[in-house]
């Protein structure tokens, strides 16, 4: 992706602008629906305290027109007659003590009111206070009160100090206050629908105009690259599930290619399919890979696999892959490069075995019998034991070729490799001991068993020992370690040898190429055929003087994966 091309500024809306948009209208109306509230309450107090200070004020007018003896009988009815009001809860006397002297209801006189208010500070009550109060039965009360003197003529701190206590109804303000709310919040939620619906169709119509042309151009070009790409495409969005694939993709589907879009691509896929999607995910550059998918009627396929991971401003949107098969090819691939082997091999072990191993008998027997008729003398005897044995190891490389050239049959039964591999192991003991080699074997608990010719085994197994105790000098290092990995069993033997240069790496498995003086070359080539065999792998890591690691693949039969 380049990432300083600058990018055209895209047409489509964005949710979060219309939530924004409509955020904003419902904050403004919440802010006017609530200044109102707040208008109408100050409304209301005002009214209430200013019609408090006037009964208040009357009330005490009325007081100190009667002489003192008529006083408590004539406060006790003035206050019922004050109070006799529609919108008057109630009304109270009290003495500084909170003592009632004076109630609207008679039967409360002589008890306590008041109590929670600071009645003995005449600075807080010489002017108007008012509290709102709940009423659990019924509309909130509406408390003025304030303190009063009773008599005329006398000084103010010598005169009798009482504090009234007004109280008001509230049902018409809260009713008239919810009717309000009401209409209030009804008419501000129209405007909030009618204007969000406003803003909304103003951004949807804008995007339509700009992206109708495009999206119409778009659509028809990716159906029909999708429709006509002649290798399997398949897209899957970062929630996993196919958005998009061709009839070619039909192959690797477990359903039809139409039916597959919207399914999750882990039900559909086969699983190593999904093991690169999810390397995809992982990995930023793109991936190739050949990957094997079983089929019940052909066989395993190989598919040539290119997957990379798409994204929008940087977010992972999806993953696409792009898959051929080459099944054919490679196996075209296999068969030239085995042809070519084998051709080469075929004719030279033909003509080597016929003319060399009929005389080599001949000479052996000659050296035979001249060890015999030559009895006694030391010399010749040792001469007559070089001959016999030359010619024995003749016949071996002459017997290894005819072995690698002819067509290999297996005779295959479920075997413990770890027991297969000590048994190796205690073969080549004496050669490890010669050159006093430490021998190491670390095995997996619980191994499954795998489907080999115990005897072919043995025989990889015996030429990968044999080469790393001749690459190692006394005191070298053999590890051998036995492991499951998915799908298969490996052996990984590694050796503390001289190694392998870079120039004679890729020509270890060619036919008669060896590095040792007395190596016939066929070893590894032998190995690799009864690897070959048995639908397994054998891979060579090695640098000049730094040892070598060989690692052997078993297949699992079916039943054991």
């Amino acid at each position: 992706m380049n990432k300083g091309k600058k990018k055209k500024p895209r047409l489509d809306i964005s949710a979060w602008v219309l939530l924004g948009a409509v955020g904003v209208v419902i904050v403004m109306l919440t802010m006017m629906i609530f200044m109102q509230y707040q208008q109408r309450k100050n409304q209301a107090v005002t009214l209430f305290v200013e019609k408090g200070t006037t009964l208040i004020q009357s009330f005490e007018a009325g007081l100190r027109c009667r002489a003192d003896i008529e006083g408590i009988f004539h406060m006790q009815k003035l206050l019922m007659e004050t109070a006799d009001q529609p919108d008057i809860d109630y009304m109270i006397v009290t003495d500084r003590q909170g003592n009632i002297v004076a109630d609207s209801d008679p039967v409360m006189v002589g008890t306590s009111y008041g109590l929670d208010l600071a009645l003995k500070n005449e600075d807080d009550i010489r002017q108007v206070q008012w509290r709102q109060s709940a009423n659990p039965e019924g509309a909130d009360t509406f408390e003025v009160y304030r303190l009063i003197t009773t008599q005329r003529g006398r000084a103010e701190s010598d005169a009798p100090t009482l504090v009234v206590f007004i109280g008001f109804n509230m049902d018409k303000i809260e009713k008239a206050s919810r009717e309000d709310a009401f209409r209030t919040v009804f008419f501000a939620v129209i405007l909030v629908v009618i204007g969000s619906f406003a803003i909304v169709s103003l951004f949807l119509v804008q995007a339509y105009r700009h992206t109708r042309a495009s999206l119409s151009r778009i659509t028809l070009f990716s159906e029909a690259l999708v429709k006509n790409l002649p290798i399997a495409l398949l897209a899957v969005d970062k929630t996993g599930r196919i958005t998009a694939c061709n009839q070619e993709a039909g192959e690797l589907l477990s359903c039809d290619a139409q039916t597959a879009v919207g399914r999750d691509a882990s039900r559909v896929l086969p699983a190593s399919f999904n093991e690169l999607l999810e390397k995809i995910e992982r990995q930023e550059t793109p991936v190739e890979a050949d990957i094997s998918v079983p089929s019940v009627t052909n066989g395993a396929a190989t598919w040539e696999v290119v997957g990379a991971a798409f994204a929008d401003d940087g977010v992972s949107e999806g993953r696409i892959l792009l898959a051929r098969n080459v099944t054919a090819l490679r196996q075209m691939e296999r068969e030239v490069a085995r042809s070519r082997h084998l051709h080469a091999i075929g004719s030279l072990a033909a003509g080597v075995a016929h003319e060399i191993r009929n005389p080599l008998s001949s000479i052996k027997g000659f050296a035979v019998y001249f060890k015999q008729r030559l009895a006694g003398n030391r010399e010749d005897e040792e001469t007559a034991d070089i001959m016999i044995a030359e010619t024995e190891r003749l016949n071996r490389v002459i017997s290894q070729l005819i072995e690698f050239a002819r067509p290999m049959t297996l005779a295959k039964e479920p075997s413990d490799l770890a027991d297969l591999v000590t048994q190796t192991l205690r073969l080549t003991q004496a050669e490890a001991k010669a050159k006093d080699i430490e021998v190491s074997l670390n095995a997996q608990e619980h191994l499954p068993k795998a489907m080999i010719d115990p005897d072919k085994v043995k025989q990889v197994l015996i030429n990968i020992f044999l080469n790393a105790f001749s690459s190692m000098g006394a005191g070298g290092k053999l590890a051998v370690s036995l492991s499951r990995q998915n799908d298969f069993l490996e052996i990984v033997v590694t050796d503390t040898g001289s190694g392998i240069s870079d120039e004679d790496l890729p020509r270890i498995y060619d036919p008669y190429f060896t590095s040792k003086p007395a190596g016939t070359g066929l070893g590894l080539a032998v190995a690799q055929k009864i690897m070959e065999a048995h639908g397994g792998s054998i891979k060579i890591e090695s640098r000049a003087g730094e040892g070598t690691s060989v690692t052997l693949g078993f297949p699992l039969s079916t039943k054991e994966a």
